[in-house]
């Protein structure tokens, strides 16, 4: 995806801060496919100017035309990818992008690579906005369905530590929709929807908006469907070497999400807490 920008930038004269550009965009065609030219330019710590020069620089116009060549480009990697592929097809393929050496020395690195991806993908400021929306709301919401299943459970598990009113969807049918049913202006919904992409999910996020709640949408890509309907968008890297999505990334970002959190509400988290040792004293070996 990068390699765009990158051949692009081989028949280029660039400045030091250009390269330092070229390099950002390189490494984050989604990010960057998403923002404006103002937000990309703070989170390189350059100028908004600078941006435009860099894109004149490598043969656009302007910023508008550079990103919209990234857009056509996720398209057409989404849509001729290994995303659409049949799931035997699809572990053929990774295995011939990644390679056939399963040992746990190749795996641990690519693990590593979509964790780094994950976290060079999301501003700060960005999950700070998600901890913001989880704290404050009414209610809170968590949605994710097959592959993002476990994830989407523990980040529920983990959130009633520290905060009441959350509610976790795991019923695909009639029962999840009978539990979104209620939600409100001032509740949030957390959706955790990875491709392949799916109607339900589509059909859950549309009736969350259209109740005027607020949506934070934890996906491996922008072009999926629930985009649009995000107030925030999380984005995990989630390459495998075999037929599914990798899972670890989705669990690494809840974790993450839950540890900021419990930095912002210590005295609520304490005060459940305590309650759950007392409830659970019985229970316990």
């Amino acid at each position: 995806m990068g390699s765009i920008i990158a051949e692009r930038v081989k028949g280029a004269t660039l400045t030091k801060a250009q390269r330092k550009i070229a390099k950002y965009f390189i490494h984050n065609p989604e990010r960057v496919g998403m923002s404006s030219s103002m937000e990309v330019a703070r989170a390189i710590g350059v100028s908004d100017a600078s941006i435009t020069r860099f894109a004149r620089a490598i043969g656009y116009e302007g910023f508008t035309d550079l990103k919209a060549d990234i857009y056509n480009s996720l398209v057409n990697q989404a849509t001729g990818g290994v995303n659409s592929l049949s799931l035997a097809d699809r572990f053929d393929a990774n295995r011939a992008r990644f390679g056939a050496d399963t040992s746990r020395t190749e795996y641990m690195k690519l693990v590593q690579y979509d964790l780094e991806r994950t976290f060079q993908q999301n501003t700060d400021e960005t999950f700070l906005q998600a901890v913001h929306l989880l704290k404050t709301a009414a209610n809170r919401y968590v949605v994710g369905f097959r592959g993002c299943l476990g994830a989407a459970g523990r980040f529920a598990w983990l959130m009633r530590f520290l905060l009441p009113h959350v509610i976790h969807i795991c019923d695909e049918g009639p029962g999840g929709v009978g539990l979104l049913q209620d939600i409100a202006p001032g509740d949030c919904a957390v959706f955790f929807s990875l491709s392949r992409y799916y109607k339900v999910d589509l059909r859950l996020a549309q009736l969350a908006k259209e109740r005027g709640a607020a949506v934070i949408l934890v996906t491996n890509s922008v072009l999926c469907p629930l985009s649009d309907l995000a107030d925030i968008l999380l984005l995990a890297e989630t390459k495998h070497a075999s037929f599914f999505n990798s899972a670890v990334p989705l669990s690494f970002m809840a974790e993450y999400l839950v540890s900021r959190l419990a930095e912002e509400v210590p005295d609520i988290y304490r005060q459940l807490a305590s309650e759950r040792d007392d409830l659970t004293a019985e229970l316990r070996l």
